[in-house]
């Protein structure tokens, strides 16, 4: 007997990345990615299981063309739906006996998903489409999440217990920066294919600064750079007299700020010769695909792996096992891939490579 996957697809998860806003609450714009998202999953999902999915743009739309076995529920044909839809999509789920629920989305539609379930002990997996995905239920991405789906139907992989976990977006756009832990969900777990939740380290101001220095000291002044969100970062930019929010990517050229909190558009009309300054999401060992979706597919097809520079604290890359890339492009992410050379003191170094 075939397996039963509950599957949806939250439209509006992610909208508010590429465009800097930092989340997608309220926002109630589509994202215009969500079906490339979609499509990346469904080309390399299992086919010996029936979908059960929602109506339309929840979730019907993306099969319509495929060879998948699916059915319907009569939930999702509103014009604009909500995270209700989603909750009472999952209580339809439960009634029909699935046996894993996949989404579509961030951490706000695993808030929704994990309320729908109302005690059922489900295993739920989720394919990233969010801005931030601090839980520990997403796949590093959507192929990652049809293997994963393949490997729990040949019962090949584990099910665990992982945090799901939000921030406030309005306090997060401010510069606020506080995880929430809100549940502890069933998922499904095999090798490296599932992203951990994220967790904070402590870190030395010793580290910090030297960091700092090395960076400064070898900034060139004919080269654009563009720094990424997170406190080692923005350590630099204090210690260039540039105060901008802790959250946001900024442009420097000449160590001078030139322009703060940009968007994805406007990294896309950038020239000449271009660095981007990263530190990785602590545990999760996130490059690029949390919490700094600015850098998208048609921005970083302008420069090489080489012109990623990565800077760490050895506490934090003492919590990650190797780091993770989602570009939005599955090419992209093979060419990103391999080992980087950690900045983490004064002309010190540490490797690590990327998740396989």
């Amino acid at each position: 007997m075939l397996k039963k996957i509950g599957f949806l697809v939250n439209p509006y998860a992610g909208a508010g990345g590429r465009i800097g806003r930092k989340g997608s609450d309220e926002l109630c714009l589509e994202n215009p990615e969500i079906p490339s998202r979609v499509a990346r999953f469904l080309v390399k999902a299992p086919e010996d299981a029936i979908y059960v999915t929602p109506k339309l743009k929840m979730g019907e739309i993306y099969f319509i063309k495929t060879k998948l076995k699916y059915d319907t529920i009569p939930i999702g044909e509103k014009e604009k739906t909500t995270r209700y839809d989603t909750i009472d999509s999952v209580k339809e789920f439960v009634r029909r006996g699935v046996d894993i629920i996949v989404f579509v989305g961030g951490d706000g539609t695993a808030r929704d998903i994990f309320e729908g379930l109302q005690g059922a002990q489900i295993p739920i997996l989720g394919v990233p489409a969010g801005v931030k995905m601090h839980s520990g239920v997403f796949a590093n991405t959507p192929e990652a999440a049809a293997i994963l789906l393949t490997k729990f139907l040949h019962d090949e992989a584990k099910i665990v217990r992982e945090e799901i976990l939000d921030v406030d977006e309005e306090a997060y756009r401010k510069g606020t920066y506080s995880v929430k832990l809100y549940y502890i969900a069933l998922t499904i777990s095999s090798n490296s294919l599932l992203t951990p939740s994220k967790e904070e380290t402590q870190y030395s101001e010793d580290e910090l600064e030297e960091i700092a220095d090395y960076i400064i000291d070898n900034m060139d002044d004919n080269i654009t750079y563009i720094m990424g969100p997170g406190s080692t970062v923005k350590y630099i930019e204090r210690k260039l007299k540039i105060n901008t929010p802790f959250l946001g990517i900024d442009i420097i050229r000449g160590k001078k700020l030139i322009k703060e909190n940009v968007s994805y558009f406007d990294l896309i009309n950038l020239t000449g010769e271009l660095k981007i300054l990263l530190t990785p999401i602590g545990k999760q060992g996130f490059l690029i695909g949390r919490g700094n979706q600015e850098l998208g597919p048609m921005f970083l097809r302008k420069v090489k792996k080489d012109d990623l520079i990565v800077v760490s604290t050895l506490s934090k890359l003492y919590t990650i096992n190797c780091f993770r890339i989602d570009t939005g492009d599955e090419n992209l992410d093979k060419l990103f891939s391999g080992v980087y050379n950690v900045i983490v003191g004064y002309n010190k170094f540490y490797a690590i490579k990327t998740c396989q």
